[in-house]
């Protein structure tokens, strides 16, 4: 920073401006008023010296002569007066100042017509004369008396004084007065340089301190200099900062709790300006925009859908709370716009962004599973309705007929308790009201006990089992009924979609322990039909029906892996699924080894 520009130069300079001045007026009075009275001053010496040499000649009654004990008293007089006597315009006497003036500029003093006119008219006169013989020489002041002695001589006397003395006595007042004033400039200079830096130091304290503040360093406090108003005004700046820490805190604390809260959110939340640019999003709603910027229906890579921009538009003209469904892909969104004021303008715009894709496919679920629900009953119970009436109406003639229409009851009714009870299980599952009796068990034995049950079905459907222990000796705490279930469920679906026409089909159970991840695998593989990569993911839903072809007419009640995904949860594992078209599938049991 400049010394100009602070405020100890402003102060400094000021101070001696305002100090310039006043000596400058002040010098220039003192001058005015001090030439005024040494003018006077001389006026007066030179009437009292005339008087002085006109009694002196009234005591001598006679003109002062040359070489006269009179003329010997005037010679006596200051050397920086001069003293002409003149009578009848001739000069009878002169004493001469420092200043040498001719006989000629004499006789033309006391000629001077003009001069010599004044006189009659006033006994004196005071004026300014220049002798004209130097021009280098300045004027004089000249008095000018006339007088008569008492024997009747007349005549007048001149005196004279050259300005060049009243000069000198007016260089040395001025000298006088600048020296004085230096001093005073230079006095005042450093006194108001040190007031100044006094003043300006706590300022520049301040100064530091707000910098440090405006940077969010809360925690400097300007000292207590003085008890003046800029003490007063450092205590307000603490208090000023005290206070604004505390708000930044709060607002900080604020920000951080509603950042964590939209982070949190489920749903996204998007900010737009009224021209629509977006100013704040959380990770949903981020996400919602990279799905849409990526999808196949945004061909011009926008930002925000067509929907979603009419929305905008709608509130804005509206000026009312605005909800519209948004879908693009195989997702479906609800967006719910509110508006945000400062006064009666429109500020902003807040959108809520609800994924309601999983909302939409539990509904369809929920649809196809009464609509499922209610075929798969149907069949069953059209089946019993129709052979109960064939054996009322008596269509069954024979007792073997009757027999066979009866196992068919029997059969179809066994079916619906099946679905029934495995309904029932699914239900109590999914509400968590499983109970699981886990009993440490050697598992390879376990194994090849459910694999012996279907060797007759194995046979009939041209299927060859086999079993693949990698650590034969292993024991595990599981529940037998529940894992039993799990595996025949698993074989029987193996068997009944394995084993082409002329083809000898494949199923293997292989159980494997991975320490590194502490997991027991166990998979049941097969090399049939295998399952399209779109139908995976809803595989373990209830009544989900893959590719027709696959079942090659084998009935079952299609919630039997839903039953097998809640059973391998319930003992904390997870069934996944790898399987291609035409090559086959495996379903992959992994269970944590610390259970």
């Amino acid at each position: 920073m400049k010394f100009w520009n602070s405020i100890v130069g402003k102060i400094w300079s000021t101070t001696i401006l305002l100090l310039i001045g006043v000596l400058v007026i002040c010098g220039f009075l003192v001058a005015v008023i001090y030439e005024k009275n040494n003018l006077n001053e001389i006026e007066n010496e030179m009437k009292d010296t005339s008087n002085k040499i006109i009694k002196v000649m009234q005591e001598d009654d006679a003109v002062i002569k040359s070489g006269s004990q009179a003329s010997k008293s005037l010679d006596m007089l200051d050397d920086s007066v001069g003293v002409i006597i003149a009578q009848d315009g001739t000069s009878v006497f002169t004493k001469e100042s420092k200043d040498s003036i001719s006989k000629s500029s004499i006789d033309r003093l006391t000629q001077n017509k003009k001069l010599n006119e004044a006189l009659e008219s006033s006994p004196d006169l005071l004026m300014k004369y220049d002798f004209e013989e130097n021009p280098e020489n300045m004027s004089i002041e000249l008095y000018a008396k006339t007088f008569q002695l008492d024997n009747g001589e007349t005549g007048v006397v001149y005196l004279y004084k050259s300005f060049h003395e009243i000069l000198n006595v007016t260089k040395k007042a001025t000298r006088t007065l600048i020296l004085a004033g230096i001093g005073a400039i230079l006095i005042t200079s450093l006194l108001s340089f040190i007031f100044s830096s006094r003043m300006a130091f706590p300022l520049r304290e301040m100064k530091k301190i707000a910098v440090a503040v405006s940077r969010g360093n809360f925690d400097n406090r300007v000292p207590s200099y003085t008890h003046d108003e800029i003490g007063d005004l450092g205590l307000a700046f603490n208090d000023m900062a005290k206070q604004l820490k505390y708000n930044m805190s709060a607002l900080r604390q604020e920000k951080e709790q509603l950042s964590n809260i939209l982070v949190g959110m489920a749903d996204g939340v998007i900010k737009f300006n009224i021209d629509k640019t977006i100013i704040l999003s959380n990770p949903p709603a981020e996400e919602f925009l990279h799905s849409w910027f990526f999808s196949q229906e945004n061909e011009e890579k926008v930002l925000v859908p067509e929907k979603l921009n009419q929305m905008l538009d709608e509130i804005l003209s509206k000026r009312t709370e605005t909800v519209g469904e948004i879908s693009f892909g195989d997702q479906t969104f609800v967006a719910i716009m509110t508006l945000l004021y400062s006064g009666d303008n429109v500020r902003s715009i807040v959108t809520v962004i609800r994924d309601m894709t999983e909302e939409k496919r539990l509904e369809k679920t929920k649809s196809d599973f009464v609509s499922n629900i209610s075929h798969e009953l149907r069949t069953p119970i059209s089946m019993l309705q129709g052979y109960s009436e064939a054996i009322i109406d008596g269509v069954a003639q024979t007792e073997d007929e009757v027999r066979e229409f009866a196992q068919i009851i029997n059969e179809e009714s066994l079916r619906i308790g099946r679905l029934v009870n495995e309904m029932l299980d699914l239900s109590r599952m999914e509400a968590g009201f499983t109970q699981l009796d886990k009993r440490e068990t050697e598992l390879v034995p376990f194994l090849k006990k459910i694999l012996s049950n279907f060797d007759v079905l194995s046979k009939e459907n041209n299927v060859e089992l086999k079993l693949e222990a990698d650590d034969p000796e292993i024991r595990y705490a599981f529940d037998r009924d529940r894992l039993e279930q799990v595996l025949i469920n698993l074989i029987m679906n193996a068997i009944q979609h394995t084993g082409n026409d002329g083809e000898v089909g494949k199923v293997t159970v292989h159980e494997h322990v991975d320490y590194a991840n502490e997991q027991l695998l166990i998979s049941v593989s097969d090399n049939g039909t295998g399952i399209a990569e779109a139908d995976i993911p809803y595989l373990f839903e209830r009544f989900y029906k893959a590719d027709k072809a696959r079942t090659r007419g084998k009935a079952g009640t299609g919630i039997g892996l839903a039953i097998v995904k809640n059973i391998v949860n319930a003992h904390n594992g997870q069934i996944t699924v790898e399987s291609a078209v035409g090559k086959g599938s495996s379903f992959i049991i992994s269970l944590p080894l610390n259970e």
